[in-house]
C-alpha cells in the first residue's frame, strides 16, 4: 500500500461481513451444485477480453467436463484475487506467482497445475533489456542511469532485477511502470536507458537486446483450496489438463495471458522463489499491493 492507504474495496467487503454476521461458510457437500456452484477465480492478469468469449466457453467447458455447476469470477485487483479464498469463497484460481505466494501463506492453497506457454515451456527468464543501437554495453553502464521496472510487485519486473543489480554493485535511478508493456514502451521511446521485464518481450519489439538474464521464474499456478473434496479437485484438474485438446479450448487458453496448456505442479516448483525472497530479507507480502493489509486483516483481534 502506498502511504499506508486502505484498500477500500477490501474494507467495504469487511464492513459488509461484519454487519451481516461474518462470511457464511459454504456447504461442502453442495459445492458444484446449482445452489452452490464451484467457483474458479481469474486474477486481473488473466482477465480475457470480453470480445474473446473465453469466459463463456470456459464455464460451459468446465461444467461439461466435471459434471458440476461452475462460476468463473474475474478479480478486480490482486488483493481481491487472494481474498476470495477467505472463508472458502473460492475453490480454485488461475493467479500470478506473486498472488499464489501470499494466498498460500494466508489461506493454505496448493498449486495443482502450472501454466505452460509456447511449446510446453513451464518457466521464463527475467531479463534486463536495452536498445541494440546506442544502448548499454554492460550492466556496469547502467550505474546512475534511469532503468525501468514493473511493479514494485513483479518478480521478473522488479524483485529479480533488484537482487541482480544489488549483487552486481550497480545503483540505478528506478522508474516504475504499472505494466510490462508500459515499461517496454518507455524503453522504445528512450525515456529509460534499460528495462527489467521477461524474455519474451524482447521478441515483440525490434531494436532491443538482452543485456542480462536476472533469473528463471516458474510459470504461474492453477491453485486449489486444500479443503475442496478430493473427487471435485481431481475432476477440475483433469478438465484443465484436457482444455488444450480442442481448437476452441486452445483459443480460450490463449485469451488467458497466452497460455497454451497446463502441466503438473506442486509446492516444490515454487519453493526456490520463496526461498530467494526470504534470503534477501523480504517476505511474500512485499510482492502484492495490499499484501501487508491482508496479513494484518487476518490477525486475531486483541483488546486494547
Amino acid at each position: 500500500m502506498k502511504n499506508g492507504s486502505i484498500n477500500w474495496l477490501l474494507a467495504a467487503g469487511l464492513c459488509t461481513a461484519v454487519l451481516t454476521g461474518g462470511c457464511a461458510r459454504r456447504n461442502e457437500a453442495k459445492i458444484g451444485t446449482p445452489e452452490e456452484p464451484l467457483v474458479v477465480v481469474l486474477s486481473p492478469a488473466h482477465a480475457p477480453a470480453s470480445s474473446s468469449g473465453a469466459l463463456i466457453f470456459l464455464k460451459k467447458y468446465l461444467e461439461a467436463a466435471t459434471g458440476m455447476s461452475v462460476n468463473i469470477e474475474v478479480a478486480l485487483t490482486p488483493a481481491d484475487a487472494i481474498k476470495k479464498f477467505d472463508a472458502n469463497q473460492a475453490d480454485a484460481g488461475l493467479v500470478t506467482l506473486e498472488e499464489y505466494l501470499v494466498a498460500r501463506e494466508e489461506y493454505g492453497v496448493r498449486p495443482a497445475l502450472q501454466a505452460l506457454r509456447g511449446d510446453g515451456l513451464d518457466a521464463y527468464d527475467g531479463v534486463i533489456l536495452t536498445k541494440a543501437a546506442g544502448g548499454a554495453k554492460s550492466v556496469a553502464d547502467l550505474a546512475g542511469k534511469k532503468v525501468g521496472f514493473t511493479g514494485p510487485y513483479s518478480v521478473s519486473g522488479f524483485t529479480l532485477p533488484s537482487i541482480y543489480l544489488k549483487k552486481a554493485g550497480v545503483e540505478v535511478n528506478a522508474d516504475f511502470s504499472p505494466s510490462h508493456e508500459a515499461n517496454l514502451q518507455k524503453l522504445v521511446r528512450g525515456e529509460v536507458y534499460a528495462a527489467a521485464t521477461y524474455a519474451r518481450q524482447a521478441a515483440r519489439q525490434p531494436g532491443l537486446k538482452v543485456l542480462a538474464v536476472t533469473g528463471k521464474v516458474p510459470n504461474e499456478p492453477l491453485i486449489i483450496r486444500r479443503s475442496l473434496r478430493p473427487e471435485k479437485s481431481a475432476a477440475l484438474v483433469s478438465a484443465f489438463l484436457k482444455l488444450a485438446d480442442t481448437k476452441e479450448g486452445r483459443g480460450a487458453l490463449g485469451a488467458l495471458a497466452d497460455i497454451t496448456g497446463f502441466g503438473p505442479a506442486d509446492t516444490d516448483v515454487y519453493r526456490p522463489v520463496h526461498d530467494l525472497i526470504r534470503a534477501e530479507g523480504k517476505t511474500v507480502y512485499d510482492l502484492v499491493p495490499d499484501g501487508w493489509y491482508i496479513y494484518r486483516l487476518n490477525q486475531p483481534y486483541y483488546p486494547d
